[in-house]
């Protein structure tokens, strides 16, 4: 299902379930007289149903989307080391380096492209906001779209690194595409957890406070779980922390 969008038909609280890319509310139906028009593209469903079918496609999703970051790191990261041969100090010298640059990636995008008003990416993220502790949450909770997304950061990122490391022969953009690939990964999994795992691990409650905090008050706190550049560019304090229920 390329989407979910639903609302409330009537009191019993049936929900709308509709593949569509294109988000519309609507209700349908009477009291005592459920969905008396259905298309083709819609089916009547429970909240719990709706939920069910959002966890197993937000699921799909992320594993998708680990696997895309593995082979966009893993592949460049062997292709470039055969070829210039750099040293193990160089390889963990890459993969620090591509750890905070996969934060300051984090931070721009979400602050200055899924926060951009209007945007397709700023109507995307509008909808993991608009649908937090909703049954169809976990259809939005990757902030990978989709694998094609995913491939697309690691070339938009990749070309002037490869372009640069190439002409100064410094031998860190294996590492860096492998710091890039665990921390993607990371980040994805722990942003999931964060919203809807109930036991989450003790080591991530602050993660989980932080974030939530941007939830309701969403221009600030633009790192998901470790904010170096928030604390860096002064929008790690402007919200209250809270845990969800």
């Amino acid at each position: 299902m390329s989407a979910l969008i639903s609302s409330v038909a009537d009191t019993q609280q049936c929900w709308l379930y509709r593949r569509d890319r294109e988000t519309r509310r609507i209700t349908i139906g009477q009291p005592n007289h459920l969905f008396y028009r259905l298309t083709t593209w819609e089916i009547a469903v429970t909240p719990a149903e709706l939920r069910d079918l959002a966890l197993a496609h937000g699921r799909a999703k992320k594993r998708n989307n680990a696997v895309a970051a593995v082979f966009s790191g893993v592949i460049p990261a062997v292709t470039l080391a055969l070829y210039a041969s750099p040293t193990w100090q160089r390889v963990v010298l890459g993969i620090l380096i591509g750890l905070v640059w996969g934060n300051a990636f984090e931070y721009s995008y979400h602050r200055w492209l899924l926060h951009w008003p209007h945007s397709s990416l700023g109507k995307g993220h509008l909808a993991h906001h608009s649908t937090v502790g909703f049954a169809e949450e976990a259809e939005h909770v990757t902030l990978g779209d989709s694998p094609r997304s995913v491939v697309a950061l690691f070339v938009i990122n990749g070309i002037p690194l490869i372009v640069v490391d190439l002409a100064l022969h410094s031998g860190i953009s294996s590492g860096v595409f492998l710091g890039w690939a665990a921390y993607l990964i990371c980040m994805e999994e722990i942003h999931w957890r964060v919203h809807l795992d109930p036991n989450l691990p003790s080591l991530l409650r602050f993660a989980q406070s932080y974030h939530l905090a941007h939830h309701d008050i969403p221009d600030a706190r633009y790192n998901v779980f470790f904010p170096v550049f928030d604390i860096v560019l002064g929008t790690a304090g402007r919200a209250k922390l809270r845990v969800r229920s």
